[in-house]
């Protein structure tokens, strides 16, 4: 018998549609659980609101499996049984999911690696320093529009800054319509925004480089010291690697939260979407030009692309970046 079920599906964001899904694949047998951790051919899942177990994956879903997608991740929800006299349940199906985080897998691999699942808001966290790189955030918002979650940008060791307020008006001008938000390790108790983000029900994951304060920010969200952290390195501006798995936490605010771990490679998969929602403004532009094949070099005569870089109305870093994103996403078609 599962303890206060009912409180503990509102909590971890079980909704209608979901319900309906398993009365539709006449499932109500099964349990409804949401992955946690995943582990080396196990997952934790959360059963209860203090129950949580490990379970293994069914033959079926091995079997069939394919590609990585085809396997539980992090936030998803799950149905699993649990055999009698045992600790351990088994998942026999993935529900849909409402949001997927990915990038491709790192290696020679061209599958996606999924970083998290049935996300509401992705908080792309970078520090006043070094860290804070214009092209890279670029990377990180094309990924997060492709995934269908809310972007934001949150700058960490805001007292590190000799003007934190110009900072966060610059990095609003160069990605408008996304919030961008500043905290310091001082004074997280001020940061009364993240209520609006962390309510009960929701989910919201933090991704960015190690050593920018992902962890330490999520262990004063949940109340208690459990991500590991590790300070930047002063001569070079970068952090080790400290978080070693995804892992999904109920915060104090209410919402749960994932931390991951630091991401020192964000390479592109079928992220296709996502680079035209972050590069929108160029996509428009290249509607405006005199021939609907053009392809926007130096001289081609109606041009409205290298009209705008000549009048400097569209910088040329920013092309450059859009040029860099979408032939890597085109090479990984190929692939």
């Amino acid at each position: 018998m599962i303890y206060n079920q009912k409180e503990f599906l509102l909590l971890f964001g079980w909704n209608d549609s979901l319900g309906l899904h398993q009365k539709n694949l006449e499932l109500n047998q099964l349990i409804p659980a949401r992955v946690i951790v995943e582990e080396k051919h196990l997952y934790r899942v959360q059963v209860g609101i203090d129950q949580t177990m490990y379970a293994a994956i069914s033959g079926p879903i091995q079997n069939q499996a394919r590609k990585r997608a085809d396997y539980p991740a992090v936030g998803d929800w799950v149905l699993i049984s649990i055999p009698e006299n045992s600790e351990r349940g088994i998942i026999h199906h993935i529900m849909p999911r409402k949001t997927i985080l990915h990038r491709k897998q790192i290696g020679s691999s061209q599958d996606a690696q999924i970083l998290s699942t049935n996300v509401d808001t992705v908080f792309i966290t970078t520090s006043v320093n070094d860290d804070l790189n214009y092209r890279r955030t670029e990377r990180y918002l094309s990924i997060v529009r492709e995934s269908g979650a809310q972007p934001v940008i949150l700058l960490t060791k805001a007292d590190i800054a000799s003007d934190i307020q110009k900072i966060i008006r610059d990095v609003e001008i160069e990605f408008p319509g996304i919030s961008v938000y500043a905290i310091c390790h001082d004074e997280f108790e001020k940061s009364f925004f993240l209520f609006d983000y962390l309510k009960e029900g929701s989910t919201s994951v933090f991704i960015g480089s190690s050593g920018v304060g992902k962890s330490t920010l999520v262990n004063y969200l949940i109340g208690r010291h459990e991500a590991k952290t590790q300070e930047i390195r002063d001569d070079d501006g970068k952090g080790k690697h400290t978080t070693t798995s995804r892992h999904l936490y109920v915060s104090t605010c209410g919402g749960l939260i994932i931390d991951t771990p630091g991401m020192r490679e964000l390479q592109m998969s079928d992220h296709a979407d996502g680079v035209r929602d972050q590069f929108a403004e160029i996509e428009e532009l290249a509607q405006k030009c005199k021939f609907t094949n053009c392809e926007h070099q130096v001289n081609q005569p109606g041009c409205a692309v290298q009209k705008s870089l000549l009048d400097q109305t569209l910088s040329a870093t920013k092309w450059m970046s859009f040029q860099k994103l979408k032939s890597e996403v085109k090479y990984r078609k190929r692939t």
